[in-house]
């Protein structure tokens, strides 16, 4: 699937979808589940191996 066929399944812009992709801005959890529909899969499964540490972020205590 491309990205534009990404954004029409979607309803979200596909220059939102390459910024996401690209790691220029991070995703509403709206945006992630209309994506994951789109790719017809849950939405858990697009979080599956993501930790804070993958954004350079140190972890609150």
């Amino acid at each position: 699937m491309t990205v534009d066929q990404l954004a029409v399944a979607s309803r979200i812009d596909s220059s939102n979808i390459r910024s996401y992709e690209s790691g220029r801005a991070l995703m509403s959890v709206h945006s992630l589940v209309r994506i994951a529909e789109a790719l017809e899969v849950e939405a858990g499964a697009l979080l599956d191996g993501v930790s804070s540490e993958m954004f350079g972020l140190e972890r609150e205590r």
